[in-house]
């Protein structure tokens, strides 16, 4: 807390290491800057926004340093938390805090951030940056442990300082910092990279559609503050929970960090002073806030959950473990929808079998990791080759098909040369140093729109290819077109 406000929060950042020794003197002073200046931005904020009769209304200070902290631990060092401490009493001081109680204020803050920081270092990795359900549990856990370490520091100075009961100054030290840690922390601690945040800014859906959940959370926050009073708090959550439906957990967290900021500062100036007889409807609309800004990060953490188990089972399905292109169900689904679509459009096809020239051969002599290594290689060249319409998928052991939509028999005839000339010329050097070179021979057939079926076009295929492994391999085979 501060001698103006009774929230935390948190955030992250990422100084690099030390080699000499100049660079380790100017990495501490870095290391000072960075947090302090972090500090003083955060507990100026919060002085600057309570409303009269408060000692806050919303202090992300604390919950700002936390997340600094788990998310860069390099910045935890003793300086580190010098720095904070200097940005804590710089705000205060500059604000008007008397020395003794900003001393005492500073200490219950950094008691908050450094018992967050420690208990979040005991928890893994994914759970700190909130990538399960139950990261939830841990976060809200945290988020109280932390706020009764505060109590326990700087509740004191509210009895001294301000003349309040110990009790009440408990009550507000826990509701306050449990809230802004809850509202705070998840938009840190789910931050992406700023190069990944950059490409998914870059491909969002901006369709109206889109962004009608976002329209509606706006209006309900205009309707909440024309309302007004306690109540005002719960108008936004059904739009809450469907932004967090829509988008992923980093952006819900976002915004509900700003619906949390709009409840703790608008919201706030409607409540009675924070006179003790007032007392339980401040902590009530505190505690309020609080679990209310779990709900929509759970929503989108199991949202985002069960996309991910759905697109495994997907990939699971569709995709070839090994190499990563069709599999030879998906294949053979895929491509008589493509068929069919094709014939109904009036549009040629061509079917392209290939196969990989003696593998057996490179399994004897190198190795089923060497011949895995060919199959990866190969498909990556060939994939890279091919276009987003078309089909490529194993069809089994060293055979692959190729099912290329709308094109026309000269130019399905130019496009296998190319994929043959493109294997021929790969060379492929394996973790013993030894270099491998393969070559493919390739069937192609191709049919008008009103083609054979898919089984007619794969014998077809298959034959040719059969009949350019009996030629002397590493060529290309083309059967008779299937007459319209």
């Amino acid at each position: 807390m501060s001698s103006t406000r009774e929230l935390p929060i948190a955030h992250e950042s990422g100084l690099g290491g030390h080699d000499e020794a100049a660079r380790t003197s100017l990495t501490a002073l870095q290391v000072v800057a960075l947090v302090m200046a972090a500090t003083f931005a955060a507990a100026m904020f919060g002085h600057l926004t309570r409303p009269v009769g408060f000692l806050s209304s919303f202090w992300p200070a604390n919950a700002l340093l936390m997340g600094l902290m788990v998310r860069n631990p390099a910045l935890a060092t003793p300086l580190g938390w010098l720095g904070a401490a200097g940005g804590y009493l710089m705000a205060d001081l500059l604000m008007g805090g008397g020395l003794a109680v900003s001393l005492w204020l500073t200490a219950g803050n950094l008691a908050n951030a450094l018992a967050g920081f420690l208990l979040f270092q005991r928890i893994s990795p994914a759970d700190r940056r909130l990538e399960r359900p139950q990261s939830l549990l841990f976060l809200l856990l945290i988020s109280t442990a932390a706020a009764v370490a505060a109590a326990a520091v700087g509740s004191g100075s509210i009895v001294v300082f301000f003349d309040r009961s110990l009790v009440h100054a408990v009550e507000l030290y826990l509701a306050s910092e449990t809230a802004c840690n809850l509202v705070v922390l998840p938009m840190i601690l789910t931050a992406p990279p700023l190069d990944r945040l950059r490409r998914s800014f870059a491909g969002l859906d901006r369709s109206f559609r889109s962004l009608l959940p976002l329209a509606a959370l706006l209006v309900s926050i205009v309707a909440g503050t024309v309302v007004g009073g306690s109540g005002a708090v719960s108008i936004p959550v059904p739009a809450i929970l469907w932004c967090a439906l829509s988008y992923g957990v980093f952006p819900t967290a976002v915004l509900t960090f700003g619906l949390g900021l709009w409840q703790g500062t608008v919201l706030a100036t409607s409540l009675p002073p924070s006179s003790a007889e007032f007392m339980p409807a401040i902590i009530s609309h505190r505690l309020g806030l609080a679990l209310l800004s779990l709900g929509p990060i759970m929503v989108a953490c199991i949202n985002s959950t069960r996309g991910a188990l759905l697109k495994e089972l997907d990939r699971a399905a569709n995709q070839d473990a090994l190499t990563k292109v069709l599999s030879r169900r998906a294949l053979l689904l895929r491509s008589e929808a493509a068929l069919t679509d094709g014939a109904s459009q009036g549009q040629p096809v061509a079917l392209l079998m290939i196969d990989i020239d003696q593998f057996k051969r490179i399994n004897d002599e190198h190795g089923h990791a060497a011949g895995d290594t060919v199959l990866i290689a190969l498909t990556r060249k060939i994939g890279a080759m091919l276009r987003p319409q078309d089909l490529f998928g194993r069809m089994g052991g060293e055979e692959f098909a190729i099912v290329l939509p709308d094109i026309a028999p000269a130019e399905a005839g130019a496009m296998a040369e190319r994929l043959r000339e493109a294997c021929a010329s790969l060379e492929l050097v394996l973790d013993d140093g030894r270099h491998v070179r393969v070559t493919t021979s390739i069937g192609l057939v191709c049919s008008p729109a009103t083609g054979a079926t898919l089984q007619d076009l794969l014998r077809r295929a298959d034959d040719a290819l059969y009949a350019a492994k009996r030629d002397g391999r590493n060529r290309v085979v083309q059967a008779e077109p299937i007459a319209a």
